[in-house]
């Protein structure tokens, strides 16, 4: 299984070969509009779009045997449920893009997965989880945020049995990361890293493949590169 997680920035219609030939399972798209999903559900794909301004929301798309057979209510923006069926095993995907929220900074940004993960302890209850999208947040500004940084969420999701592929894979440490996913105005000397893939920590021996998109091929198509993680489950 290849999840894919990849911010667009938007006019995904003409980006979204680009997004196929990284031949994702699970693609995890936010900053995509809503008539752009509705393309590539013509192109095969299953999907579901959540959001408020349908010029700019978020996109989970699928592919076959994959399923999603139920999304639940968005919780913050964005933060959504959804079981998946159809594969070796049925999982919870939560999919995730943190935004700001004006005049709420505690709950912008990281805030937002903060509050969701604590208050919906019964998306960990049973079936395997994968959380995963764009987090806008990185333990390097920890010093921002007086409650709920990234370095408390993060130790929920370990305590919820939760791992980052990212990190497991190239044994590198939150905030230390040396394979950026998002170009600041696409600047190469302005890189971060702020998109994740969670998933059960006893997959993480499962994890066959990470990549991490490079500013030369994806910055003429936006501030973030794709973050791909093959697992086989």
């Amino acid at each position: 299984m290849r999840i894919v997680v990849w911010n667009c920035k938007m006019a995904l219609s003409r980006k979204r070969q680009h997004l196929y030939a990284l031949r994702p399972d699970i693609a995890v798209i936010p900053e995509c509009s809503k008539n752009c999903l509705k393309l590539c559900l013509k192109d095969g794909f299953e999907g579901r779009w959540f959001g408020d301004n349908p010029r700019k929301g978020l996109g989970v798309l699928v592919a076959k045997p994959f399923h999603i057979a139920r999304a639940g209510k968005p919780r913050s923006k964005w933060v959504v449920p959804m079981e998946i069926t159809g594969g070796q095993c049925d999982f919870l995907l939560i999919a995730v893009w943190t935004m700001l929220i004006q005049g709420n900074l505690a709950r912008s940004y990281i805030g937002q997965l903060s509050e969701a993960v604590l208050n919906n302890p019964q998306w960990f209850a049973s079936k395997p989880v994968i959380l995963c999208g764009d987090f806008n947040s990185n333990k390097i500004w920890d010093d921002k945020r007086d409650v709920a940084n990234h370095s408390t969420v993060v130790t929920a999701l370990e305590k919820h049995r939760l791992a980052s592929a990212y990190h497991h894979f190239f044994s590198e440490l939150q905030g230390q990361e040396t394979r950026p996913t998002y170009y600041y105005w696409h600047h190469k000397d302005r890189p971060y890293h702020i998109d994740y893939v969670f998933l059960p920590q006893h997959w993480a021996s499962q994890i066959t493949r990470v990549e991490v998109g490079t500013h030369a091929v994806w910055s003429k198509l936006s501030d973030h590169v794709p973050l791909c993680v093959d697992v086989s489950v």
